[in-house]
């Protein structure tokens, strides 16, 4: 096994990648954002976010460009 593959070293990474979430929040240069809602209105968002392609934050993006005129 490859020293990248053992549980030690995901461990790290996953702490790792925590930390960097973590600062990224606290200095506010990255947010979060949640949506609740019903089923049905959910299903419709999702299938906007999968037409529009990409990641989910980038298919939202592009979804309110679109209807910003940008």
């Amino acid at each position: 096994m490859a020293n990248a593959n053992t549980e030690h070293s995901k461990k790290l990474r996953q702490q790792t990648a925590a930390k960097w979430q973590r600062e990224k929040l606290a200095s506010g240069e990255r947010r979060t954002m949640t949506i609740n809602g019903k089923a049905a209105e959910m299903d419709i968002i999702d299938a906007a976010i999968a037409k529009a392609g990409g990641s989910r934050t980038q298919a939202l993006l592009k979804i309110c460009k679109e209807w910003l005129g940008e």
